[in-house]
């Protein structure tokens, strides 16, 4: 027996079959729309009424713009919060779950998170929280024409400029933005273990473009940029030394310095042959004269069977080749180079990932379609060229431009 529909009669929840105006909710939903969503809402309103010369709306619409925009901002820092506590560089201990966003906002910018970035956007929220937290500490001024106590809401302001709101949204969504992805990302970042206790990841790559090569770090240039470097990102020497080690030890880091990394299982010469081979499937594609690339010529189904059969052959010949010259260690090598930088997965994860492979590959007795689903791939070589630099192989990689 079908159960009925609970909200059948429901004004605003009833279903509708109604593919172009039918919005994701609840279960079918995600946190981040709630912190797009009001701030968003509220540049659409001054958009509205600045753009439609809405006058008579000013005073009604002022009031869920800002609340709207206050709201945006709290939920945002709540977002922020909960990621730090969940990697444990915030505390759990005296979090309440209220509307103070003056606390909210004093905790993160107490913690001076060991991110340029994050330390930064929040100084940036500073102006934003202050303005709003002196007009509504509590989340309810905006809400109600009286507050908790029973007196007027808002009673020591009488007006509220929309054209400075909506330049101030504008630059206020930008931040909130910035925390949202980047208290997102510094959490992915910290799994890696490429940080110290004042530096992120994505500060140590940082430090690696700034700092001269490894092999000039007796010079008075590695002086002055450690100077630089140490300002910048408010290092004191044991900090600094830190961030050197992680640097060093990193194959992603330490390229940039001018060390190279050796891969695990496959030799730069077995990789560059595959590519070669992959060429005689992917061959460079011509160019016309004004630039454009050659987009083929129209083929009869005759020859269309015959490129078929002659492609198929060539696939065939390369992959037992391959089988012969390389080991299934050197393969799942390939396929985990390939998808560091396809997938865009930290550099990091090279080990574990070759290690998943070789997993992968014992449990296959037949390794041709792995090879096969490898060749097909016509952005093999840009990816391979791109991990090759991130895995600290930056002759193979340079070797690879000239196939």
């Amino acid at each position: 027996m079908t159960e009925p529909d609970p909200y059948a009669d429901a004004p605003f929840f009833r279903r509708v079959f109604d593919g172009r105006w039918n919005a994701c909710i609840g279960r079918q939903g995600e946190e981040e729309h709630y912190l797009d969503g009001y701030i968003e809402a509220a540049i659409e309103l001054v958009d509205a009424i600045i753009e439609k010369k809405l006058f008579a709306k000013r005073d009604t619409l002022v009031l869920p713009i800002l609340y709207n925009a206050r709201h945006a901002m709290e939920l945002a820092l709540k977002f922020a919060t909960d990621r730090l506590v969940e990697c444990s560089v915030l505390n759990n201990s005296g979090i309440r779950r209220d509307h103070d966003i003056g606390t909210y906002w004093n905790r993160l910018h107490e913690a001076d998170i060991g991110d340029e970035k994050l330390r930064t956007v929040i100084a940036g929220l500073k102006p934003f929280v202050e303005s709003m937290s002196r007009i509504d500490a509590d989340g309810q001024e905006l809400r109600y024409h009286r507050n908790r106590n029973n007196e007027p809401s808002l009673s020591e302001y009488s007006v509220a400029n929309l054209t400075l709101i909506q330049n101030s949204l504008r630059d206020m969504k930008e931040l909130l933005r910035d925390i949202k992805h980047r208290s997102v990302d510094f959490v992915n970042e910290l799994a890696t273990d490429a940080c110290t206790k004042r530096c992120s990841r994505s500060d140590l790559l940082e430090i690696a473009h700034m700092i001269p090569l490894r092999k000039n770090w007796s010079t008075q240039d590695f002086e002055d940029q450690k100077e630089k470097v140490k300002a910048r990102f408010q290092l004191n020497n044991r900090d600094f030394t830190d961030a050197l080690n992680v640097i060093q030890d990193n194959r992603e880091m330490s390229a940039i310095i001018g060390i190279e990394s050796s891969l695990l299982h496959i030799t730069d010469d077995e990789l560059i042959w595959v590519v070669e081979q992959w060429r005689r499937i992917h061959p460079r594609r011509p160019e016309l004269d004004n630039g454009d690339e050659d987009l083929g010529m129209v083929w009869s189904f005759d020859e269309f069977t015959e490129y078929e059969n002659n492609i198929s052959k060539i696939y065939n010949d390369i992959i037992n080749e391959i089988n012969e010259r390389l080991s299934s260690d050197a393969i799942a090598d390939l396929e985990a180079i390939f998808y560091i930088a396809r997938d865009n997965i930290f550099s990091e994860y090279y080990l574990q990932n070759v290690k998943m492979k070789q997993t992968d590959y014992a449990n296959i007795g037949d390794l041709n379609e792995k090879i096969r689903h490898l060749l097909e791939k016509t952005n093999l070589l840009m990816c391979l060229q791109k991990s090759a630099r991130m895995l600290g192989r930056l002759a193979l990689a340079q070797r690879l431009m000239a196939i």
